[in-house]
């Protein structure tokens, strides 16, 4: 049985939900649920609320902390519960001022998810926390790099940077226009002064929480321009974990895979198994834009993707790429998995 913290304020998690059924109540999620026919487990469900702890549950309903405290261990076992260091009003009352109030109700929509992460109890803050000090470099500018970058700083991850790797124009050109981030009003605004106005406006932290170190390696770096590989062979003579985008190449797009050196296979190591498979790979080759509904999605998943690897340690996109087949985008995945080549010597 879980263990809950006697100094911890007891919070349901974002989606909890405790609604009526015939002979009791039910406490859960749409997909799962706790059904309680004890008047006092549904009192206690009610002071869930950030405010109290389980001897202020106890004094407040007149019953025992043992009593509560054997139930909201049931309620932690089956994740439905946050143990908070401070009340939640506490927590969120950081500043009177309008800006705080917009960052914390932007905060408050990555919580709502990240809380129900496995074995998280703090509402997902300590993670969010974290999310700040990861230093990711974009590499290659593009429409998907854009949106991808925006998506990043959105999540928490405030201190992600576009690094182009092509000659491109100074200023926006209509190859820029994707409709969700530039527009044809920007055709001609200096390139540098459009993507730092985009990343102010895609911040959920004050600016303080975004100073970069540019002396400080990358934690992570995401290529979302066809590969390069003298750049290849500098991440991994690096040492920097870097994730790979390839093209949309017909109605299908490549994810993957996230390489960790020395420990994963590499690039290479993917370039030659395909070729030893006669997989056609010219089109890999060719820089291309990807539609705009699909850059939607692609970065959406790339940011969750990235969110779980910082969270976990760990990643399914390790030695594995990932096929989605951009008309047919509810359907699962491809997933081809690569070992070390012979012929490569990254290990």
């Amino acid at each position: 049985m879980a263990t809950i913290k006697e100094s911890a304020f007891l919070h349901l998690k974002t989606g909890i939900i405790l609604s009526k059924r015939d002979g009791g109540f039910m406490l859960g999620l749409p997909t799962r649920g706790l059904l309680l026919k004890d008047p006092l487990h549904v009192q206690i469900v009610r002071t869930l609320t950030g405010a109290y702890t389980i001897s202020l549950i106890a004094k407040k309903l007149m019953r025992s902390p043992d009593e509560v405290r054997e139930f909201t261990s049931v309620l932690s076992e089956a994740g439905f519960l946050d143990q908070l260091d401070f009340p939640v009003d506490e927590i969120d009352r950081t500043s009177r001022d309008l800006s705080q109030e917009l960052i914390n109700a932007r905060i408050s929509g990555e919580l709502s998810l990240l809380t129900h992460r496995e074995g998280v109890l703090d509402g997902g803050r300590s993670e969010f926390r974290r999310r700040h000090d990861k230093r990711i470099l974009i590499s290659g500018e593009n429409r998907l790099a854009r949106h991808l970058l925006l998506a990043l700083h959105a999540s928490g991850f405030t201190d992600t940077r576009l690094i182009a790797r092509a000659h491109l124009s100074p200023r926006i050109t209509p190859d820029d226009i994707c409709g969700l981030i530039a527009r044809s009003q920007d055709i001609g605004k200096l390139r540098g002064t459009f993507t730092e106005d985009l990343i102010r406006g895609a911040q959920i932290s004050k600016p303080d929480l975004a100073v970069s170190d540019p002396s400080r390696n990358p934690d992570l770096i995401i290529s979302t321009v066809p590969i390069e590989w003298d750049y290849v062979q500098r991440w991994m003579s690096e040492g920097s974990v870097h994730l790979h985008i390839n093209p949309v190449i017909g109605r299908e797009i490549e994810i993957g895979p996230l390489v960790i050196p020395g420990k994963d296979p590499c690039l290479r190591c993917v370039r030659l198994i395909k070729r030893d498979n006669a997989t056609e790979v010219s089109l890999e080759y060719i820089r291309s834009q990807a539609p705009t509904s699909a850059i939607s999605y692609i970065s959406g998943l790339t940011a969750l993707a990235i969110g779980e690897y910082f969270a976990k340690g760990e990643s399914s996109l390790r030695a594995s790429s990932y096929w989605y087949d951009l008309l047919s985008p509810l359907r699962a995945p491809e997933i081809r998995h690569w070992n070390f080549h012979p012929e490569c010597g990254c290990r």
